[in-house]
């Protein structure tokens, strides 16, 4: 029975660490960046913005920079990067250059773990897909472009360093055949400047669809909250309803206790002392099988990083993640599991209990 409950609590304990731990990294990424994100309403969602418009926002008063950038999906053979096309003078402040430069025109920079998957290096030529054309025999036919590798940076800091490549903006605009357009211009401001500055962006054209870091971090919190409270409802609902219903209908271990039953009867025993008895036994099997879990999961995702189970809540990773999978184990989750143990034990023993201690002695030892 404990190792069943292990079995059950393990991936729920495992699931909301690395919930809570992409969270905190979700936090930080947003708070390192920029004040304000600036696009063009395309009916009601981002559109690319004109480059020129990059200008013209930096000498709104409270402004301190404005960065445009290209940001988007590309193929690395057949798998999935970022690419981010930014001027190579500002270089995110978070990436930590392992060895290389920033990258002038026709070339990029990539993460460390990636370098290595591809077993690449600084002065090697790398192919990039940007398009996909047409899809033939289940197979995508995608128009490639090379580029040199001038840098290599450190990709163990986050999640989103870890598929990124980053180039100059004038060949993220080339490549993506966007002239004088970009996908966003990031504002930075002045503390206290924000409001003043949001004003003047929606009276420079009404047309700007402006979303503030304050909004950024609702989206955030709003959906990883959201994507948890799913998975917790959906993991309690189906354990609590199947759990219970195998233990009742297998009669796992109930000739068993049975016997047990009656012979405790026989003895003087009352049917509410008997219940007392498998109350306090759900008791032990829930303080052992919680933190047993708890701390399998721990090992589970530290040294094996969380292997088949980040993708639950990080997508396109597969079942072996390339980064280290964040995690934060919190005291609530681990109190739940407790309960949630104390609860699928008692449901799945206390009725069958009651019918056994209810019956004369004699029969139930049969």
């Amino acid at each position: 029975m404990v190792f069943c409950l292990i079995a059950i609590l393990f991936p729920f304990i495992s699931a909301i660490a690395i919930l809570e731990g992409v969270k905190v990294q979700s936090r930080v990424s947003v708070n390192e960046g920029a004040d304000i994100y600036v696009t063009m309403d395309m009916y009601g969602r981002n559109g690319v913005i004109p480059l020129e418009m990059a200008e013209g926002i930096k000498k709104i008063d409270g402004v301190i920079k404005a960065v445009p950038r290209v940001i988007s999906r590309i193929y690395i053979g057949s798998r999935l990067a970022v690419l981010l096309g930014i001027p190579i003078d500002e270089p995110p402040s978070s990436l930590s250059f392992i060895k290389g430069s920033i990258p002038q025109r026709g070339e990029i920079v990539i993460g460390k773990r990636m370098a290595e998957d591809l077993n690449m290096d600084i002065g090697n030529n790398l192919s990039i897909g940007v398009r996909v054309i047409a899809i033939i025999d289940h197979r995508p036919y995608i128009i490639k472009k090379l580029y040199r590798i001038s840098g290599i940076f450190d990709s163990e800091s986050s999640i989103w360093t870890s598929g990124l490549v980053m180039m100059n903006i004038d060949d993220a605009i080339s490549t993506f055949e966007m002239d004088g357009f970009v996908t966003d211009i990031a504002v930075y401001v002045r503390p206290g400047y924000e409001v003043s500055v949001s004003e003047n962006l929606q009276k420079m054209n009404s047309f700007f669809r402006i979303q503030t870091k304050d909004l950024v971090k609702t989206y955030v919190e709003r959906g990883f909250n959201t994507k948890g409270g799913i998975f917790v409802a959906l993991y309690t609902v189906a354990f609590a309803l199947a759990i219970p219903a195998i233990l009742v209908s297998s009669g796992f271990g109930l000739s068993d206790r049975r016997k047990e039953i009656g012979i405790l009867k026989a003895t003087g025993w009352q049917t509410h002392e008997v219940l007392e008895m498998v109350f306090f036994e759900s008791i032990i099997l829930a303080l052992i099988s919680a933190p047993a879990a708890f701390i399998l999961s721990f090992v589970w995702i530290k040294l094996f990083n969380g292997l088949f189970i980040a993708q639950i809540f990080i997508a396109e990773i597969g079942s072996m993640p390339p980064f280290p999978v964040p995690s934060r184990f919190m005291p609530l989750p681990f109190i739940l599991s407790f309960f949630f143990a104390l609860i699928l034990t008692m449901v799945g023993s206390i009725y069958s209990t009651w019918r056994a201690a209810i019956i004369p002695p004699a029969e139930a030892m049969r």
